[in-house]
C-alpha cells in the first residue's frame, strides 16, 4: 500500500478555521406572523383539535391555574410536576416562578387538585423527580430540592448540584430532563449557549464545556459528562424499546439518532476537537416547512394502536402541530420516515412542547400558548397563558397508582409491563433502594430466560442500576444471540471507562467477529471511553470491516475513537492506516498524521 498517496494530499489539505464565542449569533428567525385570530379559551381548545380516528383531547389544566408551563415531569404516582417560566426573556429574572403539582384527574382528564411546591424560581426549563427529591435546571445551576417521603414541599433549601450553565440564548438553556435506561439523568442544551459545567468550586480547567448536545448526570456517582455533542437547539431525547435514542433539532436538518460519543452537524462553529474532520448528519431524507421543534417521545405507553409504538413524536413550534415519524432500521442505526401529522390544533396560538405518556397509556403535552413563535415573544410579552392537554385513545379510566408502595418483587415484575411508564419508574425506584441479592437474582433470571429481547434489555438495564451486572454476567451476555443485548452490555460495562482485561479481550473478539453493525457501533462508542493505549485491538479490528464503509455512523464513530490513539502513537497510526479497509478512516488517519508533520515543520 502506498501510504504517501494518502499522506501527501492530506498535508496540502491541513488548515485551521474556526469560530469563537464572539462569532456566535442566534438566528433572528422571523417565524410565522403574529396570529390574527383571538386566543381560544382553554375549555374550547381540545374540541378544535384534529387527531387520528379514535383519539380525542382533554384539558388537564389551563390558565389561570397554570401559566407558561415550560417543563413538566411525572412522579411514580402519576402526578404532574410543572415548571412555570414567566421570567422569559429575562434570565435569571425575579424569584417568582413556581413548581406546581397536579393530581386527582377525573374521568374527563381534568386535574382536581393543585399544590404549590415552590414559588421562588427564576428562569427554569427542566425538571425531574427521583432519588429523594426534585431536580430543576435554572441557569447557572442544576438544583436539587430534597423532599421527605409523603410531603409536597421542599425539606430544605435547594442544593446547587452543578453550576456554570450559560444563559446567552434564552431558548437554548439546559432543558427537558428525563431518566435514561442506564440510570443517569439526561438533558439537552442548544448551540448559542456556552456552558462550563462542574460542581461548585470546580476550577475552570476541570469543567466540561458544552455549547450544543446531550448531557447526563449520575445521581449516585455525582458525575457529569457530555454524552454527545453538536446539532443546534435540541429540546429533549428519548429511547425506543431497544434503547436507541433520538432527538430533534431546530433550523438545521431536524432528526438525529443520539449515539454516545457522537459529533453531529453543527448550526455554527467548530467541534471542540479540531481533528473531527467530519460529523454525523441527519437520519431523515425530508424536511418540513419551518424548522423549530420541541419535545421527544418514542411512544411506549402500551394503550394506543400498535402502529404507534416506537414511533417518534415532537412538536412543531412554527407550524403549531405535533409531528410523528416512523423509525426503521438502516445499517448500524435508524432512518426516519414521515408519518401523517398526529395533532393539528387548528389554533395558531398552540406552542406544544413535550409529549409524555402516563400510567394509563395516554399522552400529556404542555402548551406554552402564545400568539407569536420564538424570538418575537420578547416584543409581545404575554405571560398569562398556558395549558396542559391529555391525548386519549378510546375510553380510558383514570389510574390510581403509587409505585413507592410496591414490593421489590412487584417492581421487578413491572419490567415486563407493556407500558414503559411502569418500567422506567420501577427501574429507578429499584436503583434508589440499592443493591439487594434477591433483586439481582430475579433480574438475572429474567435476563437469561425471557424470550423477548426488549424484555431482556429491561432486565439488563435494571440489573445494572442495582449493581448486579458483574463481570461474569457481562461475559455471559456478550455471547447472547441478541445483538442489542451484546451492544448494551458493552455500553454499560464501559460506563466508568475501566472494563476488566477479560472484557477488553471479549470486545476485541467481537470487533473482529461480530456480524452485527449495531454491536460494532457500540464498540466504537465504548472505545472512546477506554484508555487510549488499550483501545488499539478494538479499533484495529473495527477498521478491517470493509462492509462498514458506507454505513451512516460507523466510519465516523470509529474515527472519533481512533483519532486520540493515532495522535498519541504515529507509528501505530501508520500501521492502522496500512490495514484499514474503510476509505474515509484511511483519509482521516493520513490527515491526522499530516497535521502533526505540518506542525513539526513550522
Amino acid at each position: 500500500m502506498n501510504i504517501r498517496a494518502f499522506v501527501l494530499p492530506a498535508l496540502l489539505a491541513v488548515s485551521a478555521s474556526s469560530l469563537t464565542a464572539a462569532d456566535y449569533k442566534p438566528l433572528e428567525d422571523p417565524g410565522r406572523p403574529i396570529a390574527k385570530t383571538q386566543s381560544v379559551p382553554p375549555e374550547e381548545a381540545p374540541k378544535k383539535m384534529t387527531l387520528p380516528p379514535g383519539f380525542h383531547a382533554e384539558l388537564v389544566t389551563g390558565e389561570p391555574d397554570v401559566v407558561q408551563p415550560i417543563a413538566y415531569t411525572m412522579d411514580d404516582r402519576g402526578r404532574l410536576w410543572v415548571v412555570e417560566n414567566t421570567n422569559y426573556p429575562v434570565c435569571p429574572g425575579e424569584p417568582k416562578d413556581r413548581i406546581l403539582i397536579f393530581e386527582n384527574f377525573g374521568p374527563d382528564g381534568k386535574a382536581g387538585k393543585k399544590t404549590v411546591f415552590y414559588d421562588k424560581l427564576t428562569f427554569a426549563s427542566g425538571i425531574a423527580v427521583g432519588h429523594g427529591g426534585v431536580w430543576v435546571g435554572a441557569p447557572p445551576n442544576l438544583l436539587f430540592f430534597p423532599v421527605n417521603a409523603g410531603e409536597d414541599k421542599p425539606a430544605g433549601e435547594p442544593q446547587v448540584v452543578l453550576d456554570g450553565w450559560g444563559n446567552e440564548d434564552r431558548h437554548e438553556t439546559l432543558n427537558d430532563f428525563t431518566w435514561g435506561p442506564d440510570g443517569w439523568l439526561y438533558g439537552t442544551q442548544g448551540i448559542f449557549t456556552f456552558s462550563h459545567v462542574g460542581k461548585p468550586g470546580t476550577p475552570a480547567e476541570e469543567r466540561a464545556y458544552l455549547d450544543a448536545g446531550v448531557w447526563r448526570y449520575h445521581p449516585l456517582k455525582k458525575k457529569f459528562e457530555v454524552y454527545s455533542e453538536g446539532a443546534s437547539n435540541q429540546w429533549g431525547v428519548d429511547w425506543n424499546d431497544w434503547g436507541q435514542a433520538c432527538f430533534e433539532a431546530c433550523v438545521i436538518p431536524h432528526m438525529f439518532q443520539c449515539i454516545q460519543g457522537a459529533r453531529y452537524q453543527r448550526q455554527a462553529g467548530q467541534h471542540p476537537n479540531k481533528f473531527t474532520y467530519e460529523d454525523i448528519k441527519k437520519i431523515a431524507d425530508f424536511e418540513y416547512e419551518k424548522r423549530a421543534y420541541c419535545g421527544a417521545m418514542f411512544y411506549l405507553g402500551g394503550q394506543w394502536p400498535a402502529e404507534y409504538r416506537n414511533t417518534f413524536f415532537f412538536n412543531d413550534i412554527h407550524m403549531s402541530k405535533m409531528r410523528n415519524e416512523k423509525m426503521v432500521r438502516e445499517g448500524s442505526g435508524l432512518k426516519a420516515e414521515r408519518n401523517p401529522d398526529f395533532l393539528v390544533p387548528n389554533d395558531p396560538w398552540y406552542r406544544g412542547l413535550s409529549p409524555q405518556y402516563g400510567p394509563d397509556g395516554s399522552v400529556f403535552v404542555n402548551d406554552w400558548y402564545d400568539k407569536v413563535p420564538c424570538y418575537q415573544q420578547r416584543d409581545y410579552v404575554d405571560r398569562g397563558n398556558g395549558r396542559i392537554y391529555k391525548l386519549v385513545y378510546g375510553q380510558v379510566q383514570p389510574v390510581t397508582v403509587d409505585l413507592q408502595k410496591a414490593s421489590d418483587e412487584e417492581l421487578v415484575q413491572d419490567q415486563l409491563n407493556a407500558n414503559d411508564w411502569y418500567v422506567r419508574h420501577a427501574r429507578r425506584i429499584l436503583q434508589e433502594r440499592g443493591p439487594k441479592p434477591e433483586v439481582q437474582a430475579a433480574l438475572a433470571k429474567m435476563l437469561r430466560e425471557n424470550p423477548d429481547e426488549t424484555r431482556q434489555l429491561r432486565a439488563l438495564w435494571a440489573l445494572h442500576g442495582v449493581g448486579g451486572l458483574s463481570e461474569a454476567v457481562a461475559l455471559e451476555t456478550l455471547k447472547s444471540p441478541k445483538e442489542f443485548l451484546r451492544a448494551w452490555t458493552i455500553q454499560l460495562t464501559c460506563e466508568d471507562g475501566t472494563p476488566s482485561a477479560p472484557l477488553l479481550e471479549e470486545f476485541a473478539r467481537l470487533a473482529k467477529e461480530d456480524a452485527s453493525p449495531v454491536v460494532r457501533l457500540y464498540l466504537a462508542s465504548a472505545a472512546q471511553r477506554i484508555d487510549v493505549a488499550k483501545r488499539w485491538p478494538i479499533i484495529t479490528a473495527l477498521a478491517a470491516h470493509a462492509g462498514d464503509a458506507d454505513d451512516h455512523n460507523l466510519p465516523l464513530m470509529l474515527w472519533y475513537a481512533a483519532e486520540p490513539a493515532v495522535g498519541a502513537d504515529f507509528a501505530k497510526g501508520t500501521e492502522l492506516l496500512a490495514n484499514c479497509r474503510i476509505p474515509k478512516v484511511q483519509e482521516f488517519i493520513a490527515r491526522r498524521i499530516a497535521a502533526a508533520a505540518t506542525a513539526d515543520a513550522k
